[in-house]
């Protein structure tokens, strides 16, 4: 149901022509999503209409995906999405703002919409990454200097925060400010007041920072990941593709399949947008599924494992506490997060209620 209101909301504004009217779906929807919400629309159309018809043309050979990943060191990627395509009335353009503590020239990425007549053109905020790159080589790694500079100058901490509250505006904080239209002071202040956080771990080197926070613009995440019934690292990178083209300001990968290490490491080289996960899942996963066989070490490793590799920030369902699981059996649904019910099986079987407050405090 989702996928379908997705689709219906990102439909294209209905198509007449020649008193036929018709539906237009944006590249990089599924053909099931399309089906789905295109039948919704006929139905409507046909009520409104006896002339009302559909047309839809089934993708072509050459975008259908494999099911599974054959050979997870060396995938076989789909055709990148054209940002000419998606954009034909757009162009990518970049505003250069200097660091001038490090002298690094940021070049900020942006879309400038044209509009017909002379209608002045206006600029939008832009999350599509670099653009025309192979997934094989990875996307640019855009704060290698910046992190290797503030590294080779030494710190306890090398957080955005710990930064912030020195008074130091890093890169990353003025490459946020250039994005938001607002004042670098302003920035640094709110990341170091707990207004506002920006999700860069230092190993995820391809990242075009963005910030979060009230003050800030609105942010939009889109959920990704493989399962058991499909475990392709060619379609996940391909809906890190589609989902920052249309627009996402960051990722989660929810994979619960096989290769998920792996599916998340062609995930963080290609993406120019946080990434998040739940780190239960891949714990979950090295214990065969079988919440009971879980302890703080394995949860723990798997924390360090995907920091290590370059995760930006995660889902951890850390208020399980041991005695609120009985009152979720008044709920007609129960627990409805399966991170939050994975915690809670753990819990109560091995009675360690709030496990992650007393391990990560």
């Amino acid at each position: 149901m989702a996928s379908v209101q997705a689709a219906a909301i990102l439909t294209s504004s209905v198509v007449t022509k020649n008193g036929i009217t018709t539906a237009f779906f944006p590249p990089g929807f599924s053909s099931a999503s399309a089906a789905a919400c295109k039948r919704d629309f006929c139905a409507r159309s046909l009520a409104s209409g006896a002339r009302a018809t559909l047309t839809f043309d089934p993708p072509p050979p050459a975008t259908k995906q494999k099911k599974n990943t054959v050979d997870p060191s060396s995938p076989d990627f789909l055709p990148l999405p054209s940002f000419e395509q998606c954009f034909p009335k757009s162009t990518k353009e970049h505003r250069e703002v200097k660091h001038e503590e490090s002298g690094h020239v940021l070049k900020v990425p942006f879309r400038r919409v044209h509009l017909s007549g002379d209608e002045p053109s206006f600029d939008n905020y832009d999350t599509s990454g670099p653009q025309n790159i192979s997934p094989r080589v990875g996307l640019p790694k855009l704060r290698k200097e910046w992190v290797d500079r503030r590294e080779k100058l030494g710190a306890p901490r090398y957080t955005q925060m710990y930064y912030a509250k020195q008074g130091i505006i890093t890169e990353e904080m003025l490459y946020c400010a250039a994005r938001e239209k607002f004042d670098p002071e302003f920035v640094r202040s709110e990341v170091a007041r707990g207004r506002a956080i920006i999700p860069s771990n230092k190993k995820h080197l391809e990242l075009e920072p963005m910030i979060v926070g009230r003050k800030f613009l609105v942010k939009v995440n889109a959920n990704i990941g493989n399962s058991a019934v499909a475990s392709s690292i060619e379609e996940e990178v391909y809906k890190v593709q589609w989902a920052t083209m249309w627009g996402a300001d960051t990722v989660m990968d929810l994979s619960t399949g096989r290769h998920i290490h792996e599916t998340r490491e062609w995930i963080l080289r290609n993406s120019a947008v946080p990434v998040g996960t739940v780190p239960i899942y891949q714990a979950l996963e090295k214990v065969n599924g079988i919440a009971e066989n879980l302890n703080w070490e394995i949860f723990r490793d798997t924390l360090i494992e995907q920091a290590e590799q370059g995760v930006d920030y995660f889902t951890i369902h850390a208020g399980v506490l041991l005695r609120y699981i009985p009152l979720t059996a008044k709920r007609m649904t129960g627990i409805v997060s399966r991170g939050g019910s994975i915690h809670a099986k753990w819990c109560f079987n091995l009675s360690q209620g709030e496990l992650c407050i007393r391990a990560l405090g």
